[in-house]
């Protein structure tokens, strides 16, 4: 009878370790999904700076024929990275 109890009690605080753990800690699927919105959310930011950053630019410059050399090379950089940010959130967006 006393192994019997040993054991149901062995087993209860098993259990019981077991529940509080899954219960206490963020699960892999929801860890993912966090990270993945964070993601999005750091690119979207990025992206939209990168807009911001070139509607100021051609405001100051107007005619870009007259831009000078160093802003037209920021503003065309600017361009690209932000096609390459969209295209990491459209992969993102996908998964």
């Amino acid at each position: 009878m006393k192994t019997i109890l040993g054991i149901l009690a062995i087993l209860g605080v098993a259990f019981g370790a077991y529940f509080y753990i899954d219960d206490r800690y963020a699960q892999c699927e929801d860890v993912k999904k966090i990270e993945q919105r964070l993601d999005y959310k750091i690119i979207s930011d990025q992206i939209d700076f990168k807009d911001q950053r070139a509607t100021t630019i051609k405001s100051r410059y107007p005619d870009q024929l007259k831009m000078p050399n160093t802003i037209k090379e920021e503003f065309d950089r600017l361009k690209k990275e932000k096609k390459l940010l969209e295209k990491k959130l459209e992969a993102l967006e996908k998964k």
